[in-house]
């Protein structure tokens, strides 16, 4: 008996990891590949297929990595793998509510080895070292899934406030990492008061980022409502020790249907965020906006990132573009797939899935060209088949191993070689 449960467990670890597979390259008609032999792929769901998890930017943690799998029934796992091997290190799914509840980590905050992640009213925090639960509540009111480091190595959570005057809006609130706690450190934005509306809400802070050089100083973005069902987005400056405004309701675009400003990143002592269906990019000392890109449509599901001295943005118009972040001229401009999962960079190139495409691009950050355009249907998968706007997860070389890219399909996570 003892030796059929050691064949058996050797047959299911052979059937998740696979390494013998040779996937010949391929290349389209412009020298763009289309397929690579991978180093391994791994199943993402021990037996049957089931809808699961995503997580939309990569976790890392001790050269190690952590993505969505699923045990082919309703259980779904945040699983740590080995980058190397794709070999498990640990699952964990102590989710409140495991079926309907699945592993869906829109955004995360991870300080050293605990990771938390917030969904509707639950909040979670798992140690990374050993994939148990550090804490986990069920808060009074929903929380905004977007978390934000402060300087203490704490973090910010947003979350709906009725003020004094009986008005619905939205705060930010310091968070204690270490226990999940809800401290008395609050970020509120000053209202005009000009308008409320019909579900008697007045505002909200949606978005900030900590200074660097500073321990005090947060860049805060922040919205009023208008009566044409409009909101006008504004910039501050806050200085959590004296509590005070260094500068406030700095416009950051044209009033924008449903939509303020998010993902503020801070390069070279700018601010640079989309609002609606602009880039925009301010002065961080005094607030004062240096330049406004509009585009055809916005960046809601793969953002911008700042690399190689460029921003490179995929906007829902199907095209990704290279921005120079000085004046906000276009660079070049590439037709990908508009809505995409986030972006990661390595060395030169940077890598996304497709939604609309279903491919996994590799686009040179310097040309603007595609280099890979990966199918899945092309590496043994079926022709249905297509890779999941998941994270893409990079590694430079190290240690004579090539550097590396890991991607999800719907069906299983591949390690390539990365393209330079």
């Amino acid at each position: 008996m003892k030796k059929t449960i050691i064949i058996l467990v050797f047959f299911i670890f052979m059937a998740s990891c696979h390494k013998d597979e040779i996937t010949p390259t391929q290349t389209d008609s412009n020298g763009v590949f289309i397929a690579l032999p991978y180093q391994w792929k791994k199943s993402l769901h021990l037996n049957g297929v089931v809808s699961n998890g995503y997580i939309s930017d990569a976790i890392y943690y001790n050269g190690n990595i952590a993505i969505p799998t699923t045990n082919g029934g309703n259980n779904k796992f945040l699983t740590m793998i080995n980058p190397n091997d794709g070999e498990t290190i640990w699952q964990w799914n102590d989710n409140y509510l495991p079926y309907s509840n699945q592993i869906i980590l829109f955004e995360n905050y991870q300080n050293n080895n605990l990771l938390t992640y917030q969904t509707g009213d639950r909040s979670y925090c798992i140690n990374l070292d050993t994939g148990t639960t550090q804490w986990k509540f069920r808060r009074a009111t929903p929380f905004d899934v977007r978390l934000y480091p402060s300087h203490d190595n704490n973090f910010f959570n947003s979350s709906y406030f009725i003020n004094n005057d009986g008005y619905k809006e939205q705060i930010m609130t310091k968070v204690d990492i270490n226990t999940g706690n809800l401290t008395t450190e609050v970020i509120r934005a000053n209202y005009s008061g000009d308008y409320v509306n019909d579900s008697n809400y007045i505002g909200g802070t949606t978005q900030i980022a900590k200074l660097p050089n500073s321990s005090n100083l947060y860049a805060v973005t922040y919205f009023e409502h208008s009566p044409i069902w409009v909101v006008n987005s504004y910039l501050g400056l806050y200085n959590t020790d004296t509590q005070q405004w260094v500068y406030e309701r700095k416009l950051m675009a044209p009033p924008t249907p449903n939509s303020s400003a998010y993902e503020p990143k801070i390069y070279n002592n700018k601010l640079y965020a989309w609002v609606g269906k602009n880039i925009v990019c301010h002065n961080l000392e005094t607030g004062e906006q240096i330049w406004r890109r509009p585009f055809p449509q916005d960046f809601l599901f793969s953002g911008f990132i700042i690399a190689d001295g460029k921003i490179i943005a995929n906007n829902e118009d199907t095209f990704t573009y290279g921005i120079n972040p000085e004046n906000g001229s276009i660079l070049w401009k590439t037709e990908t797939s508009g809505t995409s999962g986030r972006m990661s960079y390595l060395n030169g190139i940077v890598y996304f899935v497709g939604g609309s495409s279903g491919v996994l691009h590799a686009i040179d950050t310097n040309t603007g060209e595609h280099v890979w355009k990966i199918d899945a249907s092309k590496i043994g998968e079926a022709d249905t088949n297509n890779f999941k706007t998941n994270a893409v997860y990079v590694f430079e070389a190290k240690d004579g191993e090539p550097a590396k890219v890991i991607a999800l399909s719907h069906l299983y996570a591949y390690a390539f070689e990365a393209y330079q």
